[in-house]
């Protein structure tokens, strides 16, 4: 009986731990919004999470309308890195709700899924908005072909002058 006490103190202290109490966080975002250069669309989100009890080796999970990805960790500092892609046509120009869960709120999203239960009952660690643009194709007019009309257009005028000055 002694031993089962001393289990589930030393478990519950472990657990302390690393459970992260009021984050502040600091967070910058990508969005990829160019059409031509793939199926996909980007998303990265960086942030700096501070805890008030100083947790170093916090594990991280973001959830991103209904899907799971993990956080990566930076070797230095409270650095964390998610990133996620989606087909061009399922992301339009909106607001993503990224939340974030620690181990236990990631394991009480699991559950929730596995009984059928709603997952918005479980309360994320922290969330970051992320603003996506949109996809765009970029000007109906290449680059390329405006160059080529620019430099015929100087041609043609510079051929015009010499044949006025020869004549």
């Amino acid at each position: 009986m002694a031993n089962l006490f001393v289990i589930s103190v030393l478990s519950l202290l472990i657990g302390s731990g690393f459970c992260c109490d009021q984050p502040s966080v600091d967070s910058s975002y990508y969005t990829s919004t160019n059409l031509k250069l793939g199926k996909n669309a980007a998303f990265v989100v960086e942030l700096t999470v501070k805890c008030k009890n100083n947790v170093q080796d916090l594990k991280l999970y973001a959830d991103v309308n209904g899907v799971q990805y993990p956080v990566t960790k930076s070797p230095e500092g409270n650095n964390y890195q998610v990133s996620w892609t989606a087909k061009n046509k399922k992301s339009p120009a909106a607001l993503f709700d990224v939340k974030f869960f620690d181990e236990s709120g990631y394991n009480a999203l699991k559950k929730a899924a596995r009984i059928n239960q709603d997952a918005n009952t479980v309360k994320p660690l922290f969330s970051v908005d992320v603003k996506h643009h949109g996809m765009s194709s970029g000007f109906w007019v290449s680059s390329e072909l405006i160059a080529l009309a620019a430099a015929s257009l100087i041609f043609y005028v510079v051929c015009n002058e010499r044949s006025a000055v020869i004549s």
